[in-house]
């Protein structure tokens, strides 16, 4: 449980026992959870985009979405049966009670609550049996690339806007650092700079995806040709005013994606740019699947995703994160910025981690 008005106030609490489920309900134990700074964003603007309302809590409480794993463990439903396993977007918790309906291959939680939301969220697809290291990296790599490949296919389809140069910030964060990868792929693209804390400077440099890394204190002598995109990940005080100044009205676009500084929020919707916006990957994915077609927008996106961890994600170390107090740690360091983004952090609230 987090303060929705304060994420560093948190808590885990025991649930009341599970009783017999109503018609139409399954209960699912959920084995692990990826734990990344899209978390926190979910935190951020949860108000905003309706991220509290998937998991609904009281008096001014909230629980944070994740995506990962979990196994039917009662069944009321017609669309899924005991010992049956998904992937989606779980509450932090051990065990949740959806309304699953098919659809398909994947199952739909159907809950009065959640129909308004983005059926993105609400979709669940077939597991087979576990697979620990397949399945930690799905949990880290397939919601944060979802939305690096389609800022990528956005930027490209617009022509960057005519910029010689997309500005990356968060730079060191997975989702930012999986658009850098998908852009160095296209063998036509502007300068991509990566832009981070003088901290971890050398360790975007060092990822071989961004032409150049620049610390935030070094926008205003950094050496970066214009015209310019920013896409926005950090929503860092002072940032889109920083480079407006230094880029005047060559700063031509503003994108902003999630918010991995928490001081952030205030500046979400402003900045110095022409343009700006806020790019919401669900309501991209509808565009392009209405455009494309589901089939192949999926053929799209699985490929590159495939690639990507064989090239990338597969030399992860991973952080297993097991029982309550731990879990809750974890989200703090999460909040205040200190975890490692070297590396993958999977969560479980059984006292052991899933084998």
């Amino acid at each position: 449980m987090v303060r929705r008005d304060d994420w560093a106030e948190c808590e885990t609490r025991a649930g009341e026992p599970g009783g017999e489920l109503a018609p139409g309900e399954a209960r699912f134990r959920i084995e692990r959870l990826a734990l990344t700074s899209n978390n926190v964003t979910y935190a951020l603007i949860g108000e905003q985009i309706g991220y509290w309302r998937f998991f609904p809590a009281a008096d001014g409480w909230g629980r944070v979405p994740a995506w990962g794993y979990a196994e039917v463990v009662d069944s009321a439903a017609d669309a899924v049966e005991v010992g049956e396993r998904f992937y989606g977007f779980w509450p932090m918790s051990s065990e949740v009670t959806l309304e699953p309906v098919a659809r398909g291959r994947t199952v739909v939680d159907s809950a009065a609550h959640r129909r308004e939301l983005p059926g993105l969220y609400n979709t669940y697809l077939p597991a087979a049996a576990p697979d620990t290291e397949t399945e930690e990296l799905l949990s880290l790599v397939r919601p944060l690339f979802t939305t690096a490949w389609l800022l990528d296919d956005y930027l490209a389809l617009e022509g960057f806007r005519g910029a010689a140069t997309v500005l990356v910030s968060s730079a060191s964060s997975k989702t930012a650092a999986a658009m850098a990868w998908c852009l160095a792929q296209r063998s036509e693209r502007p300068h991509v700079v990566g832009l981070t804390s003088a901290g971890n400077k050398e360790y975007v440099a060092g990822l071989g995806t961004y032409d150049e890394a620049v610390a935030y204190d070094d926008i205003a002598s950094a050496d970066v040709a214009g015209p310019v995109v920013l896409v926005d990940f950090a929503g860092r005080p002072g940032l889109r005013t920083a480079i407006g100044d230094r880029f005047g009205p060559e700063f031509r676009w503003l994108i902003g994606v999630g918010i991995t500084h928490a001081a952030g929020a205030a500046e979400l919707s402003g900045g110095a740019a022409a343009e700006s916006e806020f790019f919401f990957a669900p309501t991209y994915l509808e565009r392009r699947t209405a455009e494309l077609g589901a089939a192949e927008l999926r053929g799209r996106i699985g490929a590159a995703e495939s690639a990507y961890v064989d090239a990338v994600a597969r030399s992860w170390p991973i952080q297993r994160v097991a029982g309550p107090d731990a879990v809750r740690q974890a989200w703090l360091d999460q909040v205040a910025g200190h975890a490692d983004p070297r590396g993958g952090v999977v969560l479980t609230f059984a006292q052991e981690p899933l084998e």
